[in-house]
């Protein structure tokens, strides 16, 4: 019965230690992510230089091109003028306020946050699942 009991108590203390142990190698990840975003987001192709295509055909070539270095949005392109992407604009004083997943949505598919139609200036995103989620968290994580 002892014995029991202390293998048990070490595997929890092991345990404990693997998961501490483990944690540091999560903050790289974010940091890809981030850069990953960021790089979506400045040049129009993802961390590994391939370029992210849309439907239609995009006026611009990145999303800095049309919502500007800071998110701000307020340039006039095709007849539209593009929105205001920082975190502010995106979650308050909106009926329905953005979160991540809406943010994916309206990137890929043309759908904001009310489940209406953006301008067809604004291209529908074509790119993994993994690049989506990349810059859409850089975009409602960093651009404030």
């Amino acid at each position: 019965m002892r014995i029991t009991i202390l293998a048990l108590a070490l595997s929890l203390v092991a345990c404990g230690g693997n998961n501490h142990a483990a944690a540091p190698a999560q903050k790289p990840v974010a940091d890809t992510t981030i850069t990953n975003g960021r790089t979506i987001f400045t040049t129009g192709r993802d961390a590994a230089g391939v370029q992210i295509t849309a439907s239609p055909a995009p006026l611009r070539s990145s999303c800095e091109q049309c919502h500007g270095a800071t998110g701000a949005g307020g340039v006039h392109i095709g007849g539209a003028v593009s929105a205001d992407l920082r975190h502010d604009a995106l979650t308050k004083g909106q009926k329905h306020p953005y979160t991540i997943a809406l943010l994916e949505r309206a990137i890929s598919t043309g759908v904001d946050n009310d489940g209406e139609k953006l301008s067809p200036v604004m291209p529908r995103w074509k790119m993994s699942k993994a690049d989506l989620h990349a810059v859409a968290v850089y975009v409602y994580d960093t651009l404030k």
